[in-house]
């Protein structure tokens, strides 16, 4: 554990929490835009996923060497390098000529948030005690869920008023507002930089049962609502004819859900059981799937709003259980390792997700995908229910 003192804590926690702010910011602000940047670059819906899925690749290819680098260099360096690294590829995005070159800078985009995550998650579990780490990984999704609420209507507004390169110049302040933050709020003398353990084998930590099903699991809920947070703004717009400005006021209501249901499951993870909050919130996301599957030709809006919120409590509720149910129980030296695998596997299920679902779709009926995902969550909640409520499975 870190020997830093209270304060110095709770001003890295809110400086993660800001990063972890201009990441979703960012990430929803261009996912509310990909009609409109469709359109401009005149490619198809699977074509311009890949300003989706090859960001995610590059966040991926960071975090899976994120620990092997912070291990010698130091964590804290690892993530400062992030911020540089996303600043001067976001520029470059805004400039780039064409799609090939602005999927290419997504990439290098991707590799200075995956550094930057892969920080805040070796540094966190070093200077928060586990009996407070669902609080914490709280605070980072309510902070997440605060910056879809401001990505949102920001990316349709842009991009229904502004060509696409201004959702990039957008995203900048924000980042130079971090690097600010911390110069002037962190004093860099005092961090924790090296792991707590010098021998950082993850194939070790994956040998714990609570680990490996706990990652399969935020896996699987994690690929689907990525994927399908991708397809909604194309459903919104083909089928009802809604606006990207009208669809990301819409869409506000999927993290205005996940930032009130995050903090509260973060906060009763820590002293309840992680396996109920997660069931019922696999239980919601079912509901949401058959909700819209019956209500699929609709007309208006009535029916996205309603799917939106259900499955925006259902991510709140979730998510940060799921995080607890993972590293709960395990010895100090294997905290941080579980802690560290948790945004790689977060990051390859939304790559996965919306790289799938943009290929599905692209010759299919959005509904054989609603039933794809129907099938998905009961198979979830099934498995779920039957893992024992402990620590070889999931935490209690």
């Amino acid at each position: 554990m870190s020997d830093i003192s209270e304060s110095i804590e709770k001003r890295l926690i809110y400086c993660f929490a800001f990063a972890a702010f201009f990441f979703q910011f960012e990430c929803f602000m261009v996912v509310v835009s990909l009609p409109d940047l469709s359109r401009e670059m005149n490619v198809s819906r699977h074509e311009v996923s890949y300003v989706v899925s090859g960001y995610m690749l590059g966040v991926v290819t960071a975090l899976l060497q994120a620990n092997w680098v912070g291990q010698r260099l130091g964590f804290w360096r690892i993530f400062m390098a992030g911020i540089y690294i996303a600043t001067i590829a976001t520029f470059l995005c805004a400039v780039a000529p064409n799609l090939i070159l602005l999927i290419l800078f997504r990439v290098v985009q991707g590799v200075g948030v995956g550094a930057m995550v892969g920080g805040i998650y070796a540094i966190l579990p070093t200077v928060i005690k586990s009996d407070k780490l669902g609080r914490a990984f709280g605070i980072l999704s309510a902070s997440a869920g605060a910056g879809m609420v401001l990505g949102l209507p920001i990316g349709g507004l842009i991009s229904s008023r502004l060509e696409w390169p201004w959702l990039f110049f957008g995203t900048m302040p924000f980042l130079c507002a971090l690097i600010l933050l911390i110069k002037f709020y962190i004093p860099q003398d005092k961090l924790i930089i090296k792991s707590i353990n010098t021998a950082y084998q993850y194939r070790d930590v994956l040998k714990t049962p609570s680990v490996t099903r706990g990652l399969f699991i935020l896996f699987i809920f994690q690929g689907v609502m990525a994927g399908f947070r991708f397809l909604t703004p194309f459903l919104m717009e083909h089928q009802n004819n809604i606006s990207s400005t009208i669809s990301s006021l819409i869409f506000l209501f999927y993290p205005a859900c996940f930032l009130v249901f995050s903090v509260w499951a973060g906060k009763q993870a820590d002293s309840y059981s992680p396996k109920r909050l997660m069931l019922l919130g696999g239980a919601l996301s079912l509901m949401a799937f058959s909700f819209l599957l019956v209500f699929f030709y609709a007309k208006g809006a009535w029916h996205f709003v309603f799917f939106l919120i259900l499955i925006g409590s259902a991510a709140g509720l979730f998510t940060a259980p799921n995080n607890v149910a993972i590293v709960r129980g395990l010895p100090a030296s294997d905290i941080q390792k579980a802690s560290s695998l948790i945004p790689i596997s977060l990051n390859i299920a939304l790559m996965f997700g919306t790289f799938s679902f943009g290929l599905l779709t692209t010759h299919n009926d959005p509904k054989l995908v609603l039933y794809f995902c129907i099938a998905i969550f009961i198979g979830l909640l099934l498995y779920i229910s039957t893992l024992r409520d402990g620590s070889n499975n999931l935490a209690s």
